[in-house]
Formats: C-alpha cells, sequence, structure tokens
C-alpha cells in the first residue's frame, strides 16, 4: 500500500517558517511507514513535476494533505497546486464530473482511496461553533468541507479533519502531535 503525504505549507520568512507542518509531515511519514506503507511524498514549497505528481495520486492508496490555514483558506501556491494537478490529471484523477455518465454531479472521480485533511491555525479551537466567537455557526468538518468535497469528487473517502490550534499564541504542539498520531493511526 502506498501514502501520499503532501506538504502545503509554504514558507513565510521570520512569520512561518514550516517547522510545524515539516514535523508533522515527518510524523505523518513514520505513522505510515510503522503501518507498513510505501511513502510517496511532495513539499509544494521544493517544487513538483506535473506528470509525477499525477501518477502520485493515481497510485496512492492514502491521501494526506496537510496545510496551515492562511487568511481562511489553503495558501494560494498550494491552491495552485491542487488546480495544476487535478486539471492536468483528467482522464487519470477523474473523467468528467459523472453526469457524462449517467451519474449524479461529483461521481466522475477515478481515484479508489482514502484522504485526510490536516491543517494549522492561529485561531483557537473555541474560535469554533462558540457564540460571540468569529466562526460561530461553523464546525472544523463544515469548515473544510470545500477540501473533503474536492476528495470525494475525485473518488477519495475523505476521513475526519485534524486541525492543530493556537499554533502561534498558545501552542501546545506535544499535545497535539500525539492527538495527531491517535487520530492517523485510527483512521488508517
Amino acid at each position: 500500500m502506498k501514502a501520499l503525504i503532501i506538504n502545503g505549507h509554504i514558507k513565510w520568512p521570520q512569520i512561518a517558517e514550516g517547522n510545524l507542518n515539516k514535523t508533522i509531515f515527518e510524523k505523518s511519514k513514520t505513522i505510515f511507514e510503522e503501518k507498513g506503507y510505501e511513502i510517496l511524498e511532495t513539499v509544494i514549497d521544493n517544487g513538483y513535476e506535473i506528470p509525477q505528481e499525477i501518477e502520485k495520486w493515481v497510485n496512492a492508496d492514502f491521501l494526506l494533505l496537510h496545510f496551515p490555514i492562511n487568511w481562511f483558506g489553503m495558501p494560494a501556491k498550494t491552491k495552485d497546486y491542487i488546480d495544476k494537478v487535478l486539471m492536468s490529471g483528467y482522464g487519470k484523477i477523474y473523467a468528467g464530473d459523472g453526469r457524462n455518465n449517467g451519474g449524479n454531479y461529483g461521481s466522475g472521480g477515478l481515484l479508489q482511496s482514502k484522504g485526510m485533511i490536516v491543517n494549522t491555525w492561529n485561531a483557537p479551537e473555541e474560535t469554533f461553533g462558540n457564540s460571540g466567537q468569529l466562526l460561530e455557526d461553523f464546525s472544523m468538518e463544515k469548515f473544510t468541507k470545500p477540501f473533503t468535497a474536492t476528495l470525494q469528487f475525485l473518488g477519495v473517502q475523505p476521513l475526519p479533519t485534524f486541525a492543530f490550534y493556537d499554533v502561534f499564541k498558545n501552542p501546545n504542539i506535544e499535545q497535539e502531535l500525539s492527538s495527531f498520531e491517535t487520530h492517523l493511526k485510527n483512521n488508517i
């Protein structure tokens, strides 16, 4: 079995160097290796070749995409990667939106794998779903639905999202890494 682990952190010198996402990336690789997976990897900020990325997506049994949330979305360079790889993957990753084969919209995915979104936030966890907070109407799963819907569109079964919260002002990295390890092991 193969796991594609994608590090979508984009370095911002003196603001966000990417150490946490590098740690998540390495921890993920270790967990998958312990479970017997062959590792396919991409660090978007290091560059990539689209044909090789398409093959990684096609060959992966598990896709783990992690990235920081910048201004309530994925970094632009990470979104650019997604757009280029997926649009170029027509016929290998997906075959239309599904309706051209008599299915419903979103049923044209050709991948048969599992996937997980992992993200890092400056926002504290209580920002989500609590009255008076900025994201009071959103759970993490609701907020990340556009990302997990992309996986579903491709035929990837999305698993529960994992988030690291408050990573700048009140980081609790060791505890969250432990929780992440448990979360990932329980979902592989």
